[in-house]
């Protein structure tokens, strides 16, 4: 078996319009206690300094500035291109994903890989941090679990999709092709992760925050819902396509279905008129829109709504959705990247 020290990790890090940030991400970053590191900073098309700024960031740190591959697009091409573009010129065995509006403890990589290689896992999931003006909350809902038990987590939101706090081995991605598909502007960590699990021989957790979440005002909301519904669409038939052709058990069948009572959900609320939703509703008995718990109330109200032929409900539901929102106020298009 290998020795920690000599296993090679790539950090593929996307950078956007980060000069704020970027220099407590970065310091965090060189200062790591391990030190076979291949960093890998893709900027895409920032029009702020950051990458600048980045490239003296690590001139700074003269032991790991040879470490350092930054990459530049040309035009903004999103964060799914910018993780794809990474992880496909990652040369270590194993991968993790850092934004660079957030930080990691000092000994990030070392207590991961530590773990990985002690329990002989394929995938390493680490507890964060969200990092408020003026305050750090821990994350209190982080837990460890049977891995289809997370993949079923997974699909229906109860367990954390980003991909920053997931060491993967190369050969799971590499092997099965487990890359960012560039046409999801958002959304790319939820169509990925659950993948990451299913292949992994084995999941192991680290019940430390390690990876330092800062939490904007620029998170989605129901104002940019219907910007998401394209994706949201990618992803329902990602989903269904995935496990049309590799088999699952009782616990992930069970998560499929939450799934897809979600998706309905927000079809219905925001994209009414479509194809899927007149599928999904045709297919999705009463009883698990009742059982559903994980999916906003409203959403359950709507779906019963329709169900039972009273659209008029449907329709309150989505105009004070849309008030509370500020939808109606908004004209400008919104920008997904």
């Amino acid at each position: 078996m290998n020795q920690v020290s000599d296993i090679k990790i790539s950090i593929v890090v996307p950078v956007y319009n980060a000069a704020l940030y970027l220099e407590q991400c970065v310091k965090s970053l060189m200062m790591q206690t391990y030190n076979d590191i291949e960093y890998l900073f893709v900027d895409d098309a920032s029009s702020d300094g950051s990458v600048e700024l980045l490239r003296s960031l690590c001139s700074q740190y003269p032991s790991r500035v040879e470490q350092c591959k930054i990459f530049e697009n040309k035009d903004n091409k999103g964060v799914a291109y910018c993780r794809q573009l990474g992880m496909k010129n990652a040369t270590g065995q194993y991968i993790i994903h850092v934004d660079s509006d957030d930080y990691v403890a000092t000994d990030f990589i070392e207590k991961m890989i530590r773990k990985a290689i002690d329990t002989q896992s394929d995938v390493v999931i680490c507890n964060f941090s969200r990092v408020y003006e003026g305050k750090i909350k821990v994350n209190t809902s982080f837990q460890e679990m049977e891995r289809n038990e997370l993949i079923k987590r997974l699909l229906i939101g109860t367990a954390h999709n980003a991909l920053w706090n997931k060491l993967v081995k190369r050969s799971i991605i590499a092997d099965n092709n487990l890359y960012p598909d560039d046409s999801f502007r958002l959304l790319e960590d939820k169509a990925i992760t659950f993948r990451f699990i299913y292949f992994a021989n084995k999941v192991a957790f680290i019940d430390k925050p390690l990876y330092f979440y800062r939490k904007r005002d620029n998170s989605l909301t129901d104002i940019n819902q219907r910007v998401l519904m394209p994706m949201v669409k990618s992803l329902f038939r990602l989903v269904d396509n995935f496990f049309n052709t590799h088999p699952s058990d009782e616990t992930i069948e069970s998560g499929i279905k939450a799934f897809r009572v979600g998706i309905a959900g927000s079809l219905l609320i925001y994209k009414p008129d479509d194809d899927d939703l007149k599928t999904l509703l045709k297919e999705i008995p009463m009883s698990i829109i009742r059982t559903n718990t994980y999916i906003p109330f409203y959403y359950r109200i709507a779906l019963y709504a329709q169900k039972l032929g009273m659209p008029w409900v449907v329709t309150i539901i989505r105009k004070l959705i849309d008030m509370h929102s500020g939808y109606n106020k908004t004209k400008a298009p919104l920008e997904c990247s």
